[in-house]
């Protein structure tokens, strides 16, 4: 009752999620056959109440993918970090490490010059050649990789990975203004978003429309 949902199953099979949003006081049970075979029969076996399911799924593709919302959570936890004065003098210089080693990767000699003047002889030549020009050519796997793999990170940490909205981030609801962290989705494709609102006043509660939340920001 607390998640607002059913399941139901038949033949002693695993009990599956049929409805959602389902905010009732007193709920009665009933079975429509589509066959008109008479004599044909149906039991009751058994009626349980269920707490909060603990598996939430990240919500896509309503909200962020999984990779993404374990990527924005680290950027998260280390802009939360460069907070600290024990900890941002490291993390400034490994940003600034990291972020020298663009020069190096991207040198001229690698990707031909970027002169305005030169630009269209060098198309030109590319065209008739049937090869690309200098400037157009693309970095070598090692090169590509140390993008990647050093310099991509610290970049995702200053501008961010996914702005939008994503499971453990903060969120608005549009029409009261209030604030909450999304916890995530019970199945994979729905639109019933479970909040932990900030007020501690508010328990936790389900809302049928994602689009009613916009993301936010401490």
């Amino acid at each position: 009752m607390e998640a607002h949902t059913i399941s139901f199953a038949k033949n002693d099979k695993e009990p599956k999620l049929a409805f959602e949003g389902v905010v009732a006081s007193e709920l009665y049970p009933c079975v429509l056959f589509y066959s008109s075979n008479p004599g044909e029969k149906v039991a009751l076996r058994d009626l349980q109440m269920r707490g909060m399911p603990s598996n939430l799924l990240p919500g896509e593709p309503l909200c962020s993918p999984r990779t993404t919302v374990l990527l924005e959570s680290t950027v998260q936890l280390l802009r939360r970090l460069h907070q600290c004065d024990q900890w941002a003098s490291h993390i400034n210089q490994h940003i600034h490490t990291q972020l020298e080693l663009i020069g190096p990767l991207l040198k001229e000699d690698d990707l031909g010059s970027f002169n305005q003047e030169d630009e269209r002889d060098k198309d030109q030549a590319g065209d008739d050649t049937g090869e690309l020009p200098a400037h157009r050519r693309s970095l070598s796997e090692a090169k590509l990789a140390a993008l990647c793999n050093q310099v991509w990170p610290v970049l995702a940490l200053i501008g961010g990975v996914d702005s939008g909205l994503r499971a453990g981030g903060l969120c608005r609801h549009k029409p009261s203004g209030r604030r909450a962290i999304l916890l995530g989705v019970l199945k994979e494709g729905s639109s019933l978003a479970k909040l932990q609102w900030e007020e501690p006043d508010l328990s936790v509660r389900y809302y049928k429309y994602i689009f009613m939340l916009t993301p936010t920001y401490l």
